[in-house]
């Protein structure tokens, strides 16, 4: 005789995952289809409220009406006034004026670094030897750790330990 325990315990676990998953979505799918017309009013506006915006002529007095996913009841939303559209116009202008006068400084600025990269490409370094201001580095051969003989390697030897006299 075998054991149905464990199959039915998986399918009980199996059907509370899947409840789960359903009502996570469910929530998520209300959640989203509420705040979808909050969110955008412009995207949820019918095409006629569109069209009247893009052609900017007036339109009926009427305000166009949005419908939610979540209810039947209907928004109604004002339209913009022309106070508000000219003050948002005026604002873009300003913003599009200020990005084109960065643009034009950052293209100023390139420019000067471009004619500085070229500078230093051409700049060379050259010594005169026959020239009576050229002095040489002094070099002896009683200089301290430049003797061939030593293979003293790339640091300077060790210093000697000092005795440390112990006062007890």
């Amino acid at each position: 005789m075998k054991s149905t325990t464990l199959p039915q315990l998986c399918g009980v676990a199996l059907t509370a995952m899947c409840a789960a998953g359903l009502s996570h979505w469910w929530s998520v799918e209300k959640f989203s289809g509420a705040m979808a017309p909050a969110a955008s009013p412009v995207a949820a506006a019918p095409p006629a409220a569109l069209a009247m915006l893009k052609s900017k002529t007036p339109g009926p007095a009427a305000a166009p009406t949005v419908k939610s996913n979540s209810t039947a009841e209907t928004k109604t939303s004002a339209p913009p006034s022309a106070e508000t559209a000219a003050g948002q116009k005026r604002f873009y202008e300003s913003l599009v004026s200020r990005m084109e006068s960065l643009q034009n400084q950052n293209r100023d600025l390139l420019d000067q670094l471009a004619e500085t990269n070229r500078d230093l490409m051409k700049l060379e370094f050259r010594v005169d030897t026959h020239s009576e201001s050229f002095r040489p580095l002094p070099v002896t051969e009683d200089q301290p750790f430049t003797s061939l003989q030593e293979d003293v390697g790339v640091l300077p030897p060790r210093a000697e330990p000092v005795p440390v006299e112990n006062y007890e």
